[in-house]
């Protein structure tokens, strides 16, 4: 499971749904935050490539994840 802060690499799985913050390289002038849904992989940014890591800030179920809710039948 990981912890709040813990940063990530491209190309490793999101160990936890929830919001991470985006470091960029030097020349991206500021950080910011996306949404990252377990069990995918994180990409490389269109301008820094395999430079970007992902810092895990607030943890979230997806809310398929979660018992309280089931999909919806059409």
């Amino acid at each position: 499971m990981a912890e709040i802060g813990e940063v990530f690499r491209i190309g490793q799985k999101v160990p936890h749904s929830g919001i991470y913050d985006v470091l960029h390289d030097r020349h991206h002038p500021q950080k910011h935050q996306v949404t990252c849904v377990h069990n995918e992989s994180f990409p490389p940014c269109h301008g820094c490539g395999d430079e970007v890591r992902f810092r895990l800030a607030v943890k979230a179920l997806h809310i398929s994840q979660d018992p309280e809710f089931k999909p919806v039948t059409k």
